[in-house]
């Protein structure tokens, strides 16, 4: 990480959580390309369900070779706000483009908020929106073999943990997860008012059981500078998975970096910090070659 962009990472670190994610937003928006992108195309709110958030887009690269992995990222929003594209922000095409220019199909999605939608409205959206992509990989991903790729940061890890937790088609439909500093276990977390709001008194709402008895390989990651809950969720799942198979799971630790800056940072030119993309694109290489996916 280059040091003034660390250094700055630092500082945003003391601000109060509001001021904290602009800042750290602020800090990265310079480095990125906007729209229109010359070697990327964007399919915008394509429809996957009936509410007005239902609504996700498309990124391609005309170099991609039929069959190519599609990566669908769920963004962060505290359970009651964000949106996959904001008008004048590079946030979260940054995740589609470069997820295109790496050689994959890029997918943003939105889904339905709190305090209107509550637990596991989150969950059911990203199944709602799995579904869709898999009955239309033949034009999104130019073959009906594409594997898919889950990746949420924050509320939208939540989200694709819920899905992939609780979901029984969950296994055969994707070929892996990634999850940036989630709430797994919401008995365990703070019960903020937005968590609150969310849950609106949900009982069993511990994704990490399901996570452990699912096959769906995973990765997840957890920020140097990430709020002391997540990082006891991180910990909470990496000693499930540890019990479960003796050996130390698939985590990675983003060293620099908080809860705002690991997905600011990606696709940000010539002063990205490797780190994470470096982890991601091993892992979907290894992903989409997994067998016993039900395409």
């Amino acid at each position: 990480m280059r040091h003034d962009i660390a250094q700055a990472i630092v500082r945003s670190n003391q601000l109060r959580w509001p001021e904290m994610v602009a800042a750290s937003q602020a800090l990265y928006a310079p480095l990125h390309d906007m729209e229109p992108f010359t070697d990327v195309t964007v399919e915008r709110d394509l429809r996957y369900g009936p509410d007005d958030r239902h609504r996700l887009d498309v990124f391609r690269s005309p170099h991609a070779v039929s069959g190519a992995p599609i990566l669908v990222y769920v963004h962060g929003g505290g359970f009651i706000g964000g949106d996959k594209t904001e008008i004048g922000s590079p946030y979260y095409d940054n995740v589609g483009v470069w997820a295109a220019r790496s050689g994959y199909v890029g997918v943003t999605l939105t889904y339905r908020l709190a305090p209107q939608h509550t637990y596991p409205a989150g969950g059911d959206d990203v199944g709602r929106a799995v579904a869709w992509i898999r009955h239309n990989r033949n034009t999104i991903g130019r073959s009906e073999d594409a594997p898919i790729v889950l990746m949420g940061q924050s509320a939208g890890a939540s989200h694709v943990a819920t899905y992939a937790a609780n979901d029984a088609g969950a296994a055969n439909a994707i070929a892996g997860i990634i999850l940036l500093s989630g709430v797994y276990d919401f008995g365990s977390f703070p019960n903020a008012p937005n968590v609150a709001a969310y849950l609106n008194g949900a009982n069993n709402t511990d994704a990490v059981p399901g996570i452990v008895a699912t096959n769906i390989p995973l990765l997840f990651c957890i920020s140097e500078f990430d709020p002391p809950p997540f990082h006891a969720q991180t910990h909470r799942l990496f000693e499930a998975l540890y019990e479960r198979d003796g050996v130390v799971p698939n985590i990675a630790f983003l060293p620099g970096h908080n809860h705002i800056s690991q997905v600011a940072n990606i696709n940000a030119g010539d002063v990205q910090d490797r780190g994470l993309t470096e982890r991601l694109t091993d892992f979907i290489d290894t992903a989409k070659n997994r067998a016993g996916i039900d395409n």
